[in-house]
């Protein structure tokens, strides 16, 4: 059609379009009064789909949730849309595609189930306050307190500059370092939470002033390229390329969460630790079932390094397990008289002990490695005496 047909376009269709425009602009104003509500903007040439999530409404869940197959497997989109049914979502954290298996620490419900090696973590507690904290390259993290943590990046706002330093928090992959298509999540002073994808590639420092341009001051990347994913207002508005690990789902009630929590972690999965003093009964089981007694195989595959056996400690103990480097191995763990203290899927294993909490004798330690469908590989076993400071000062 040439320009002068198309200014010769009855005064009708210049009515109609008039209404739907002024129809589109009500229903943007009605959806931001929502506690979930999705919005588009182009911000420095970039098209961003993003949520915007009220967390000052205490009725509002934000939580991390797992594809059937975690942590070795993947699953739809489509699917866990379908099984989920969040009012919002977004894809979770990066996974190494030859073993499917994630890069960062990941919590759910209160219970750590996941701990990996990168990133910066997003960590909401059960009234909802929201925090971006530092990952496993950077410092031994301390997740209690949060109800779910995701652990992502690299970190992009930090009280409102950029810090990018996506090296530093033990990202390699050209992916991430370059231009891609983007997800990320970020947070403003006033409570929003804001979930974001753009498809077209931009960098993480163009991802970074996206962020301040929504009034931002804290921002991580969530992993991006073909696995940007972003459901809101009943409808896919981004699609992933690929299945995927972990997502961030989005619930405006407390009934709408419950009625999916039996979701968010299928199958039964280790608890690595605790993070709350309570979990409601829905949700992930805190205490794992007892270990059955092992018999050792090829006990090369798992040792206790420290403490030394028959040892005296007292205090503080830490106590680490090497693991060789063996694909059948998928988790190790650490019993004390029988308990069950740690688990883990890196390698080595440690723990620090408190045995001032232990009364005065002989305790045994033991570790033991087994595949992912829970073939039990080898153990190492060792025991040691807690002697407690006053005791060994009056010897």
């Amino acid at each position: 059609m040439s320009l002068h047909a198309h200014n010769q376009l009855p005064r009708a269709r210049h009515s109609l379009a008039a209404m739907l425009l002024l129809w589109l602009c009500a229903a943007s104003a009605w959806g931001a009064a929502e506690s979930v509500s999705l919005h588009y903007a182009v911000i420095n040439n970039f098209p961003v789909k993003y949520v915007i999530v009220d967390m000052n409404d205490p009725e509002v869940v934000v939580t991390t949730a797992l594809a059937r197959p975690f942590p070795t497997g993947l699953e739809s989109w489509g699917s866990l849309i379908g099984r989920l049914r969040p009012d919002a979502a977004i894809n979770g954290t990066y996974f190494c595609l030859r073993t499917n298996m994630p890069v960062g620490d990941v919590a759910v419900n209160g219970s750590l189930l996941y701990r990996g090696v990168v990133g910066t973590a997003l960590c909401i507690t059960p009234d909802n306050q929201v925090t971006l904290l530092p990952g496993p390259q950077q410092r031994k993290p301390n997740w209690e307190g949060f109800r779910s943590v995701l652990c992502a990046g690299p970190r992009l706002l930090t009280a409102g500059k950029v810090t990018v330093h996506a090296r530093a928090e033990g990202f390699r992959d050209p992916h991430v370092l370059g231009s891609a298509p983007r997800s990320a999540v970020a947070y403003r002073p006033d409570g929003k939470l804001i979930l974001l994808t753009i498809a077209k590639s931009l960098s993480l420092q163009n991802l970074a002033y996206v962020c301040i341009h929504l009034g931002a001051t804290e921002a991580m990347a969530l992993d991006g390229g073909t696995s940007s994913a972003l459901y809101a207002d009943g409808r896919t508005v981004t699609r992933p390329g690929r299945s995927l690990s972990t997502v961030l789902a989005v619930y405006a009630t407390p009934a709408k969460y419950y009625a999916a929590v039996d979701e968010f972690v299928p199958g039964a999965l280790p608890v690595l630790a605790s993070l709350l003093p309570t979990v409601p009964s829905t949700a992930v089981a805190t205490t794992p079932a007892p270990m059955p007694a092992v018999t050792p195989r090829d006990p090369g595959l798992v040792r206790i390094v420290h403490p030394a056996p028959t040892q005296a400690v007292t205090g503080l103990v830490p106590i680490t397990v090497q693991v060789s480097n063996d694909r059948r191995l998928c988790w190790a763990s650490l019993r004390i008289n029988g308990q069950l203290r740690a688990m883990s899927n890196v390698w080595p294993l440690e723990y620090h002990w408190d045995s001032n909490k232990e009364r005065e004798g002989i305790y045994t330690l033991e570790a033991i490695v087994w595949s992912q469908d829970r073939t039990l590989l080898a153990h190492d076993v060792m025991t040691v005496t807690v002697q407690h400071p006053q005791r060994v000062a009056e010897r």
